[in-house]
């Protein structure tokens, strides 16, 4: 199941979005004052704590999941979280809001780990009911058809988006130029082709970056003007400390920084509070990922009319 599926589109939605119609003032009026995605960002960062988290990937790499990494149990976690607080999947464009009609993500992918290897993209796309199974095996999918061996150039079967990369790449300066004012003039008004933004890095319900796969730190990353995303997430490397326990014992702990810069625009601060509180609880305790959600929150985007109150009779005391 996908976000508003079955909902039919109406004057106002776009291809990627339905529009939010139930604002309250404050929120009307914040695209207005604030038009510019940058006018908006927002960083939060959350330590988690993954010792325990740490001892479940060695258990279920011993048998169902033999390629399981924290990455993929980040990814999870937020997609859970982006079922639980769907007010997460909205996003601001040409100063209105829409809730967005699909969860999907992005992730760079290096082809070699050198400063000659090339950088490709995946956006997987995944559903309400999705456990940590099918996020693992959606990831897995789009990483395993890319030939790490040769470059993007050389590599016959790219997938969509390297290949319009490809295309736009090779255009002359004053043609792309061009084209490009084109793509966002069409994409403000959300006018650009449901096979382009299906491929688009820039649609997305999120966007993670694993910095610590190279050894650095989380980063707050910039957020993209073109496009729809939200929020942009970094995760850094592990990092062991030890904690001294009320009984006056010392443990070893194993913690991660995450860090996010999200639109403050698209919603409020206690949706992002709770989101990412539940982020962190689902990395923290990623066998809770294992089975579906238990209940799958639809985000309200419609008005509510109000009951007009009965005038009392005039003869009435």
């Amino acid at each position: 199941m996908k976000p508003h599926e079955g909902r039919k589109r109406r004057w106002g939605d776009r291809k990627d979005g339905f529009r939010v119609r139930n604002v309250d003032p404050m929120t009307r009026l914040e695209p207005y004052i604030m038009p510019k995605k940058y006018d908006g960002w927002v960083l939060a960062s959350e330590e988690v704590d993954i010792t325990a988290t740490e001892e479940f990937i060695r258990n279920m790499r011993k048998g169902e999941m033999p390629k399981l990494t924290l990455y993929e149990i980040v990814f999870a976690a937020m997609v859970r979280a982006w079922v639980d607080v769907p007010e997460l999947n909205r996003f601001v464009k040409h100063c209105k809001l829409y809730s967005r009609n699909c969860i999907k993500a992005a992730m760079t992918v290096m082809r070699g780990m050198s400063r000659e290897s090339d950088r490709t993209l995946i956006i997987p796309q995944f559903e309400c009911e999705d456990t940590l199974y099918d996020v693992v095996r959606r990831i897995e999918e789009e990483t395993g058809a890319i030939d790490m061996t040769v470059s993007v150039e050389e590599d016959e079967n790219k997938n969509a988006i390297d290949g319009l990369e490809t295309a736009f790449s090779v255009l002359p300066d004053f043609l792309l130029s061009a084209a490009i004012s084109v793509v966002k003039f069409l994409d403000r008004y959300g006018l650009l082709p449901k096979k382009l933004t299906d491929i688009s890095p820039f649609h997305t319900s999120f966007f993670i970056t694993n910095m610590g796969s190279i050894g650095l730190d989380a980063v707050y990353h910039h957020m993209y003007e073109f496009g729809t995303l939200s929020t942009f997430a970094g995760i850094g490397r592990k990092r062991v400390c030890y904690e001294t326990q009320a009984d006056g014992t010392v443990k070893r702990k194993v913690k991660v920084t995450l860090k996010f810069v999200v639109d403050e625009r698209a919603a409020d601060g206690f949706a992002y509070a709770v989101g990412f509180r539940k982020i962190r609880q689902y990395v923290m305790h990623p066998e809770q990922l294992l089975s579906p959600p238990e209940q799958i929150v639809f985000d309200k985007i419609d008005k509510v009319k109000k009951k007009k109150k009965k005038k009392k009779d005039a003869s009435e005391d």
